[in-house]
């Protein structure tokens, strides 16, 4: 039995497309084109590292992977030289590479050709004068938590301080106190990226957050949301409460310092399994992760709180218990198109569930333990042992580099909440 139990639809052969990238773009010609770009930045007697990370203009893999090449390669290299695309693009945040040291080089090139080497898997090369990275996203992430399972510690980063001043002028200007405690919350609507229908899954309505954000709120904090545009009803919050995409619209690239300021000053967020808690994780902001479906790819480093969707079954009506999710690889699908085909609905948490969360995630940061039992929770993980035992000998997974499971680890926290509702769910 492998990978998900999809109907037969077309897909492509992760081999046969890897072996066609290779062969379309990693020939002589690009190599020089490369070399041109990065030989302006190497230095005699210094070991150099040279990455192409094609997704500049997604902060979470913009703050992730040079984090990972930090963590995982930092320590061996004098430099390390990130090519990316232009900062200009829609959706960059150009300041982000300001939170890296002076060991970090930036070559910024409209080479489609060089970004798409990006995504092609072809290991760590010695050229000669530097040594180069070629690893999909994917592949970077998977080797990166396989790593942290092993004990390798993320290395975090830091806002400067002119960054930060910036940034808190910005919110200033809003009417937010960045002195003050604030939380952030950020969240995913089907507005975002809009033309791009396979992630409605991962998407919530902003609804049901409304009685989280007052019990924080109640609590002394200002709440800053980040994001998509226009998300708020008429009648919602308004003392305390900020939507920086609509009191900062059209912030150029260069001038987002608010975005950054917010996930690393903040006491903590609440969020959806996007970009923005990987830029808080990297800046050591706890996370409620609200809203999340299982991932082979989402391991909390911090201590975050993760409140997962539930899994119905559209032919029975039945939610599914979590060994019948494992059994059926449904944390491999990553398409909204392939639920719908599986007639599986991945549903959104209630209110209720976000505030009971909220509340357990208080307990949390005030040094207490997540409200799932002992016992539960380690059952939670050995099902979860048991399935990447399972996929990490499939040849399907493999060939995806889906042959690791986040949630077999004990990471992060699961909040109880889903227990009371369901108690069989572990079963």
């Amino acid at each position: 039995m492998t990978g998900p139990h999809l109907p037969e639809t077309p897909r492509p052969d992760a081999e046969a497309f890897e072996r066609d990238m290779r062969t379309k773009f990693v020939t002589r010609e690009n190599l020089a084109k490369l070399f041109g770009m990065v030989m302006p930045h190497l230095r005699e007697g210094q070991r150099t590292l040279v990455y192409i990370l094609t997704q500049s203009d997604r902060i979470g893999h913009f703050t992730l992977e040079p984090q990972i090449l930090d963590s995982l390669y930092g320590d061996s290299y004098d430099r390390i030289v990130v090519v990316t695309g232009p900062w200009d693009r829609p959706g960059t945040n150009a300041l982000v590479p300001s939170c890296y040291g002076d060991r970090f080089v930036w070559v910024q090139t409209d080479d489609e050709v060089i970004l798409a080497m990006g995504f092609i898997d072809g290991g760590l090369a010695d050229l000669k004068l530097f040594h180069l990275l070629l690893s999909s996203p994917r592949l970077t992430i998977v080797d990166f938590f396989k790593k942290m399972v092993d004990g390798v510690e993320p290395k975090l980063i830091g806002l400067p301080d002119a960054a930060r001043e910036k940034g808190h002028a910005q919110l200033r200007d809003i009417g937010l106190d960045p002195e003050a405690p604030f939380a952030y919350f950020h969240m995913r609507t089907p507005k975002y990226r809009e033309t791009m229908t396979h992630h409605g899954h991962r998407t919530a309505s902003i609804e049901t957050y409304r009685p989280s954000i007052r019990r924080i709120l109640d609590a002394g904090y200002q709440v800053v949301r980040i994001g998509e545009k226009g998300l708020e009803p008429p009648d919602w919050f308004s003392d305390g409460y900020f939507s920086l995409p609509d009191a900062l619209p059209e912030l150029a690239p260069q001038d987002r310092a608010a975005d950054l300021a917010v996930l690393a000053d903040a006491a903590f967020g609440t969020a959806q399994n996007s970009g923005p808690i990987w830029v808080a994780a990297a800046f050591g902001t706890p996370t409620l992760r609200t809203n999340t479906p299982y991932e082979h790819l989402n391991l909390p480093y911090t201590r975050d709180l993760s409140l997962f969707k539930r899994y119905r079954d559209d032919r029975t009506g039945r939610m599914l218990p979590y060994r019948e999710i494992l059994d059926r690889r449904l944390p491999a699908v990553i398409r909204s198109e392939d639920y719908a085909r599986l007639d599986i609905s991945v549903v959104e948490n209630s209110a209720d569930e976000i505030d009971a969360a909220t509340e357990e995630f208080f307990g949390m940061l005030a040094g207490g333990p997540s409200r799932l039992p002992p016992d539960d929770y380690r059952r939670f993980l050995a099902l979860g042992r048991a399935y990447e035992r399972e996929i990490a000998a499939d040849p399907w997974f493999q060939k995806e580099t889906l042959d690791f499971y986040s949630h077999a680890h004990p990471f992060g926290d699961f909040s109880g909440k889903i227990l009371e509702s369901a108690p069989d769910f572990l079963d």
